[in-house]
């Protein structure tokens, strides 16, 4: 009679081992990469690029994060932390309105700031906005623009860049540098972007290898961005997803199409923006102290 509960204490204490031991994030990185890099390259390799086959098997390979991520939720999570997984990537109550409306407005901001510049003072060629003008047109496009802005990014990447692997950087690197971390390998994640006609990534590569180059900076300063609202609304998945999707589709989406010129001018005044919140998190006192907060919470949830 005493022997099933301590069964179950062990497989429980096992799976806070395992939710702490850096192995699983290794390993939710190694699969991530290798899923994404082999089918966003085979098209490349074997010369099907642009073909129907050939995007699909790059697009199959844009869900890694999100699979291998739920893979090891329901592997490796002890139950209490698996549910509260789940309410913190669905959960509209714990993000709230006030953090997803400032980033709209932070992103329109910069978006417009960029725009005034680029087309105001450098004479750079207008963006032709034409999803704009699709919803102009008719209103209810919007609900497409929403669905496909959602899943082009948020939906995909989510459930493990901010779902799965963040939590573990923090606790194990801090705020700066398990942002900055996860940044970095958010952006290396994007390597058969540059490599297929059609991406962003690819445009840039053929405009300047230090275009090409600087987006791997400018997506680890996105990264701490996110990891800032992640802490301001005290662990919202949801909440990290919608700065991901509000930052394509205000930076980038809306504006199609539009020259590599312009694009960089966004990306430069985000990451002088997100150098800004950066200084920020590293100096104010009253952030350290939230984020060793949020911390604290994550070891106390998964130890106790």
């Amino acid at each position: 009679m005493d022997t099933a509960p301590t069964i179950e204490g062990s497989t429980v204490d096992s799976k806070k081992k395992n939710w702490f031991s850096t192995k699983y994030l290794v390993l939710f990185f190694v699969l991530t990469l290798a899923w994404t890099w082999i089918c966003g390259f085979i098209p490349v390799v074997f010369g099907f690029t642009g073909t129907a086959a050939g995007t699909f098997v790059f697009y199959f390979g844009g869900g890694a994060p999100s699979v291998v991520a739920l893979f090891l939720v329901f592997l490796t999570y002890p139950k209490n932390v698996r549910k509260d997984y789940f309410r913190r990537c669905f959960g509209f109550r714990r993000m709230g309105l006030k953090w997803p409306l400032i980033t709209i407005a932070v992103f329109s901001l910069l978006s417009v700031l960029s725009l005034l510049v680029g087309v105001g003072l450098l004479g750079y060629e207008m963006p032709t906005m034409d999803y704009l003008k699709a919803i102009a047109a008719n209103p209810f496009n919007i609900l497409l623009v929403l669905l496909l802005s959602l899943i082009s990014g948020p939906l995909n990447e989510e459930f493990g860049w901010r779902g799965y692997a963040l939590d573990r950087l923090l606790v194990k690197s801090g705020f700066i540098k398990g942002s900055l971390l996860l940044g970095f390998i958010w952006a290396i994640w994007h390597l058969p972007w540059y490599f297929t006609p059609g991406q962003a990534q690819y445009n840039l590569l053929q405009d300047s290898v230090f275009h090409a180059l600087m987006f791997i900076p400018s997506v680890m300063m996105l990264s701490v961005f996110v990891s800032f609202v992640y802490v301001k609304t005290d662990r919202s998945i949801l909440a990290g997803a919608l700065v991901h999707m509000f930052s394509n589709l205000i930076g980038s989406q809306l504006l199609s199409s539009y020259t590599t010129e312009i694009s960089m001018l966004i990306r430069y005044t985000n990451m002088a923006f997100f150098l800004g919140v950066i200084l920020y998190a590293s100096l104010s006192q009253k952030f350290k102290g939230e984020a060793a907060s949020v911390i604290e919470s994550i070891q106390k949830q998964v130890s106790g």
